[in-house]
């Protein structure tokens, strides 16, 4: 029973951590942007910008064209909860 127990407090701690996303926002000029958050301290911005990159590949692919980065912000956890962010610019050309 406290197998049980302690997997179920597992897996509800690991739904917790899903990364919201705003998906691909288009922006002025061609450019769009992606952003996500994650849902902890222990959630390193670094990986919320691979994940962001990831995304904005798979949106040029979509339309037969190349990525390319214009700007990258990182915001690491913060005080009074403010979880670690990720915005990365783009175009696809």
């Amino acid at each position: 029973m406290k197998i049980i127990a302690a997997l179920l407090v597992t897996v509800s701690a690991l739904a917790g951590c899903s990364i919201p996303t705003t998906g691909v926002v288009p922006q002025n000029d061609g450019l769009f942007t992606i952003t996500r958050q994650g849902n902890g301290f222990w959630v390193q911005p670094g990986t919320l910008t691979a994940q962001a990159r990831q995304d904005a590949a798979v949106h040029c692919d979509g339309q037969k064209k190349t990525l390319k980065v214009v700007h990258v912000k990182e915001i690491p956890a913060g005080a009074f909860g403010r979880w670690p962010e990720s915005e990365v610019l783009y175009q696809c050309l």
